[in-house]
């Protein structure tokens, strides 16, 4: 009889238990992204970059998305076309970070006269309809095309000669755009773009955290996966943030299926000190997808002293970067590669 009760307590515990974490899961999944996951004005937006650039607007599916269009072209001229992709989170290319880039690299590096720069806010950011955080990168290719056909509609565009150049996340954004809509794009720079999945991305920049702590590499590496895959799990059953909540969504995504179907030209970009995403990596990566050799249409290029956002600083720089210089070895090779391959 007691070892029944006892059964009996174990079962409703763990009932209870069951019950309790299924309202946990309820809440975490679909009810807390509804209550708090409302859309935050921009904030840090760089005006003289924005007063540089006209409005635009574009849709793609059932949602409008914003941005900025900027060119010097005379009247009457067909000039190529940039359609510029962030990287990941709450980013816009109109805040500081961002715009800074944006307006050393292209702005005030390219031909502004031979060439026009589209950048616009992902779903969700400034006055971009949806939510970034639930669109996939597939989503975020088919946005960046929209943008692209609806650069092809300008008086200015030559629609032949559409480049599609992202950072960071939007690396992953370039290749597979490239791979999906070759009709479209004509080539591409990815810019500090992982040409690795996810998961491995995602070890990478714990991995590179833990060694500037003081870990050896083989360490580092093995706490980092452990680390990675306790998050993928715990944002799958609480995803009370945002980038949780996103991470759900691409956590799988591997970039070689879509590497392997580009045809045209792409310029692979890194920073030899970037923590995030090691050229080391991913030179194994295209290593191992490329067994006979890179294709003739790939170019790849690290940095010299550069970090993920190009500028010179160490892998393990923690100050400010608001007065470090951009690496001018990037805006001599995006500049030459585009003359060459565009212009």
């Amino acid at each position: 009889m007691g070892n029944y009760l006892v059964v009996r307590k174990i079962i409703r515990l763990s009932l209870i238990l069951l019950g309790f974490l299924g309202v946990v899961s309820l809440y975490a999944n679909f009810l807390h992204p509804l209550f708090f996951f409302g859309k935050k004005p921009l904030v840090n937006t760089n005006s003289a970059f924005l007063a540089k650039g006209r409005d635009i607007a574009f849709t793609s599916g059932d949602v409008t998305l914003k941005g900025k269009i900027f060119t010097k072209a005379p009247q009457g001229a067909k000039v190529p076309l940039i359609v510029f992709c962030v990287g990941s989170g709450p980013n816009s290319s109109h805040a500081t970070s961002y715009a800074r880039m944006l307006d050393t690299m292209f702005l005030q590096n390219l031909p502004m006269d031979s060439i026009a720069l589209l950048c616009f806010d992902k779903r969700g950011i400034g006055e971009s309809d949806g939510d970034w955080y639930n669109a996939s990168f597939e989503q975020r290719a088919a946005d960046a095309k929209a943008a692209a056909d609806y650069g092809a509609t300008l008086p200015f565009v030559d629609p032949k000669r559409i480049i599609i150049v992202g950072h960071s996340q939007g690396g992953w954004i370039v290749q597979l755009a490239l791979a999906q809509y070759p009709e479209t794009f004509v080539g591409g720079i990815s810019m500090a773009g992982p040409v690795f999945s996810v998961r491995r991305q995602l070890v990478n920049d714990r991995s590179s955290s833990l060694a500037c702590h003081g870990m050896d590499t083989v360490s580092a590496i093995k706490k980092a996966e452990w680390e990675v895959s306790r998050d993928i799990t715990f944002s799958m059953l609480f995803p009370f943030m945002e980038n949780w909540k996103q991470l759900q969504v691409i956590k799988d995504f591997e970039p070689a299926p879509y590497l392997k179907k580009i045809k045209t030209p792409i310029l692979l970009l890194w920073g030899s000190q970037d923590p995030l995403v090691s050229p080391q990596w991913c030179r194994e990566a295209l290593a191992a997808n490329f067994p006979q050799g890179l294709p003739a249409n790939f170019d790849t290029l690290t940095i010299t002293g550069a970090n993920h956002g190009f500028k010179i600083a160490g892998c393990c720089y923690e100050g400010s970067y608001a007065q470090v210089p951009y690496a001018a070895a990037c805006k001599v090779a995006m500049l030459s590669w585009i003359r060459k391959k565009f212009l």
